[in-house]
């Protein structure tokens, strides 16, 4: 499955329409409007860290989460560099979270059209004119770490932080399109819509990725599976086991599978040894 979270309606509408996500009736503890289909569950989180750190950890908690799920911020945020254009899309590869300076890195391991960037998480709109008042502290070492340029949003550090007790570092992705350079007062669901609506392609395109991966692990793991079965029934029956017995017998063999151990070749050199059955 792969979750997407976005602060708002404008930002995933485009993504729910175009893979046909329906609004899912919200189990009794979850508390954020939900899309999903059997691939995509999208999440929207309202705008800020705390709704989005609240949004990340209430969906986990309800959902639970498998080794093999993926998580995607796909939103808006200012850009500051004279080589970053509106409407461009970057993937973040470093997040800042302004108020503290500390800084994370999710693993991009694989192949994508986009520039990367930092993106710098803030708890309010970054305006150009009055930056000293929002960044006083930070802006000097955000500044010199970003001589290329960053971008700024509001829920991403957050979305990593709270992600990271669900999934690994390389199980998060983080896109952002570039909506405004820090002169806007506000922003609205019209503005957000325009400034998306050129980046929809690549986002889809990366998201169509993800979910291409997701059904090969998938398969890889239902015949993995399949024939961690097979074995497992073959052992039970050789070695007369017990209900607990059985139940240890497929832990470890899953555990070899997942460990990537070669247990077949064990197991069969123990038949040949006579060690079995």
């Amino acid at each position: 499955m792969i979750y997407i979270f976005s602060a708002f309606y404008a930002e995933a509408k485009n993504i729910i329409d175009h893979y046909g996500l329906k609004k899912e009736k919200s189990l009794e503890t979850v508390r954020f409007d939900v899309f999903a289909n059997d691939s995509i569950r999208l999440v929207i989180t309202g705008v800020g860290e705390i709704n989005a750190a609240a949004a990340v950890s209430n969906i986990g908690g309800a959902y639970g989460i498998s080794p093999d799920d993926e998580i995607l911020n796909v939103g808006c945020g200012a850009g500051f560099s004279s080589d970053i254009c509106l409407g461009s899309i970057f993937l973040g590869n470093k997040l800042t979270e302004q108020m503290t300076g500390r800084t994370f890195y999710p693993d991009i391991l694989y192949r994508h059209p986009f520039e990367e960037a930092e993106i710098v998480t803030g708890a309010m709109l970054y305006h150009t004119e009055n930056k000293t008042e929002l960044i006083p502290k930070y802006e000097t070492s955000i500044k010199n770490s970003v001589a290329d340029g960053f971008l700024y949003d509001m829920e991403a550090s957050s979305i990593y932080q709270a992600g990271a007790y669900f999934f690994g570092p390389h199980q998060m992705s983080f896109l952002k399109v570039v909506t405004d350079e820090g002169n806007v007062q506000e922003l609205s669901a019209e503005m957000l819509k325009q400034g998306i609506a050129g980046a929809v392609p690549g986002i889809r395109s990366y998201l169509d990725e993800l979910r291409k991966i997701d059904g090969i692990k998938k398969m890889q793991n239902k015949k993995a599976m399949g024939e961690v079965s097979e074995l497992a029934q073959k052992l039970n029956e050789d070695m007369h086991c017990s209900a607990v017995m059985q139940a240890a017998v497929m832990q470890h063999l899953k555990y070899a599978v997942l460990a990537g151990i070669d247990y077949q070749g064990i197991i069969e050199e123990m038949y040949q040894a006579g060690e079995l059955p």
